[in-house]
C-alpha cells in the first residue's frame, strides 16, 4: 500500500514537470515569434527607408546633424555664460567693468544667433541648476523681452509658457513692471507695437492653458469704443477652437462688454453693443459675470430694467438681478426700495426683493421682512432667509429663535 502510494506521487512529480517543460517551450517559442515579427516589421522599415529617394533620406541626415550641432552650440553657450557670471562679476557700487560688458554682448550675440529652438535648448541647460543666479536669470529675461520677443512671437510664445521657471515673475499692479514679465510683454508687442490682436490670440493659442487662462485679458484691456469690441469679439470667436478656449473667452467677454475699469462706460454704451453684437445666450452669461462690479451704480435700475427683457437665461438673469440688488441696496438703500416700489412683477424683481430684504434686515428688520411676505414660498424666498441667518452671530439667541420660526437648517 505505501509502496503504491509513494510510486502515485512519483508518477504525478514527473506529469507535472513534462508539462512545466512544455508551457516553458511554449512561452519561449512565442516570444521567438514576437521577436521574429518585430524584427520583420523593422525590415520592412528599413526596406521602405531605401527605397525613398536619395534626396530625402540626405534631407533627414541634414535635419539631425542641424539638431545636434544646435545642442551642442546651446550646451558650450550654458557652460560660458555660467563662466562670463562667475568670472566677472559686477564692480562693488553696482556698475559692471567694461571688460565685462564687451563680452556678454559677445555671448549675447552667439545666444541670439541660435534662433527660438536654440534659445530653449540654451534654457534648458539652466534646469534645477544652483549656480544660476537672479542677476543671470534677469539677464535671460531680458534676452527674450528684447531680442526673442521680437523676432519670433508664436515661437516664444510656447517657450514661454513651456519654460515657468525660467520666465516666472512677481506679480505687480504697476503697468510698467508688467511690461517685465516676459510674456505680457509679447502680448504688449503684439497689441500695442504691432497692433496686431489676430497675433496676440495666436500667441495665446500657443501657449500652455494656465498661460491662457492668465494672459488673455491682456489682449483686450483697453477696448473701449464699439468698433474695436466688434472686431475683437470676432478675433476671440476665432481663436476659440477648443471647449476649454470657448469657456476662457466667455470669461473675459464682461471685460470686453464693459470695457476697463477705468473707463466706466455708460449703460447705452455698454447696452448698446451687446444688443448689437449677435451674442449667443452663452455668451450673454460670460458677458454680464460680474456685472454689479462693472456698472454705475446710479444706472443699476436701468440694468434690472434690461436684464428682464435680455435674452440672458432665466435662471441666470435671476443670479444677475440678485447681485446688483445687493450692491445697489449697500450702496444707496433708498434708491433700490423706490425701484422695488415702481417696477412690475417679474421674476428679476422677486429676486430684487430677495436681495434687498438680505441687506436691509440688519438696520430695519420690519422693512425687509414685509418685503420676504411679498415672495412666495420658494427659492427667492429661502435664499433671503439664509442670507439673514448666516448673517446672525452663530448660535446666538436671536439666530437660533429666527432659524427656529423660518424652519431653517442649523
Amino acid at each position: 500500500m505505501k509502496r503504491s502510494l509513494i510510486l502515485c506521487s512519483l508518477i504525478m512529480i514527473v506529469a507535472a514537470l513534462l508539462g512545466w517543460r512544455e508551457n516553458r517551450q511554449l512561452s519561449s517559442e512565442q516570444e521567438a515569434n514576437a521577436e521574429l515579427v518585430k524584427e520583420a516589421a523593422a525590415i520592412r522599415g528599413e526596406d521602405a527607408q531605401s527605397r525613398q529617394s536619395p534626396a530625402l533620406r540626405e534631407g533627414r541626415k541634414d535635419r539631425r546633424n542641424e539638431d545636434l550641432a544646435r545642442k551642442a552650440a546651446a550646451k558650450a553657450l550654458v557652460n560660458d555664460y555660467f563662466a562670463l557670471y562667475r568670472d566677472y562679476e559686477a564692480n562693488p557700487n553696482g556698475k559692471s567693468s567694461e571688460e565685462f560688458e564687451e563680452m556678454k554682448a559677445a555671448v549675447q550675440n552667439r545666444i541670439y544667433a541660435l534662433g527660438p529652438m536654440g534659445f530653449e535648448d540654451f534654457i534648458a541647460g539652466f534646469s534645477n541648476n544652483p549656480d544660476l543666479t537672479p542677476r543671470m536669470k534677469r539677464a535671460i529675461q531680458s534676452m527674450a523681452i528684447d531680442f526673442f520677443n521680437r523676432k519670433y512671437p508664436l515661437e516664444m510664445a510656447a517657450i514661454l509658457s513651456r519654460s515657468p521657471e525660467m520666465f516666472k515673475t512677481k506679480p505687480d499692479p504697476t503697468y510698467q513692471e508688467n511690461t517685465r514679465d516676459p510674456f505680457f510683454n509679447l502680448i504688449f508687442h503684439c497689441r500695442n507695437e504691432l497692433k496686431d490682436t489676430r497675433l496676440a490670440l495666436q500667441c495665446i493659442a500657443a501657449a500652455e492653458p494656465e498661460y491662457q487662462e492668465k494672459y488673455i485679458s491682456a489682449v483686450i484691456m483697453d477696448a473701449c469704443n464699439s468698433q474695436e469690441r466688434d472686431r475683437l469679439l470676432e478675433e476671440m470667436r476665432e481663436f476659440a477652437t477648443t471647449p476649454e478656449q470657448v469657456a476662457l473667452v466667455s470669461n473675459t467677454l464682461s471685460q470686453l462688454a464693459f470695457g476697463p475699469d477705468y473707463a466706466k462706460l455708460t449703460f447705452k454704451e455698454v447696452s448698446d453693443w451687446l444688443g448689437s453684437a449677435n451674442l449667443s445666450g452663452e455668451e450673454l452669461v460670460g458677458a454680464t459675470r460680474d456685472m454689479q462690479n462693472k456698472v454705475r451704480v446710479g444706472e443699476t435700475g436701468q440694468w434690472l430694467d434690461w436684464l428682464a427683457k435680455s435674452g440672458v437665461p432665466h435662471e441666470v438673469s435671476k443670479e444677475r438681478a440678485f447681485e446688483l440688488a445687493s450692491a445697489w441696496t449697500e450702496a444707496d438703500y433708498l434708491a433700490a426700495g423706490k425701484w422695488l416700489n415702481s417696477a412690475p412683477d417679474s421674476p428679476e424683481k422677486s429676486a430684487v426683493a430677495s436681495a434687498f430684504a438680505a441687506k436691509a434686515y440688519p438696520y430695519d428688520p420690519e422693512g425687509a421682512m414685509k418685503w420676504i411676505q411679498t415672495l412666495p414660498q420658494g427659492a427667492d424666498r429661502t435664499k433671503a432667509l439664509e442670507t439673514i441667518y448666516q448673517g446672525m452671530p452663530k448660535d446666538s439667541d436671536a439666530a437660533n429663535a429666527f432659524a427656529r420660526d423660518f424652519g431653517l437648517r442649523k
